[in-house]
């Protein structure tokens, strides 16, 4: 189960970025999103609508593994106000079926969707 002080974050209203680091053989590449775009499974996996990702696909058909810092200045955290967390997974794209099918419907214009399986989250603030 994910942390509950993560799935505040991802939960809040304020939007807060989401930085996914891949590494490939040019070296680490970043990419960002919006929490409020990410949807967690009855799994506890992170869906993220894709529409370039390119590069970042790229780097985890070779790769799959990718960590992401998700933050935002609203959440409680253990210092006051603001936290956010370093968080590993293993990854794959879907381009099919009824999770891309209910992100499509979402966000029109994705081309993928990005799933996370969280291994590892740790609260940094």
């Amino acid at each position: 189960m994910l942390n509950e002080k993560l799935l505040a974050i991802l939960s809040h209203p304020v939007d807060g970025c989401v930085s996914i680091v891949t590494n490939g053989v040019e070296g680490p590449h970043l990419v960002n999103t919006w929490n409020s775009y990410i949807e967690v499974t009855a799994d506890d996996k992170l869906l993220i609508p894709a529409a370039g990702f390119v590069k970042t696909e790229k780097n985890l058909s070779a790769n799959n593994e990718a960590i992401l810092s998700i933050a935002n200045r609203e959440v409680e955290g253990y210092k006051g106000t603001g936290t956010g967390f370093i968080v590993k997974g293993t990854t794959r794209f879907i381009k099919a079926g009824e999770e891309f099918d209910h992100m499509k419907k979402k966000f029109p214009w994705i081309r993928a969707v990005l799933e996370v399986t969280v291994t590892s989250a740790k609260q940094m603030l």
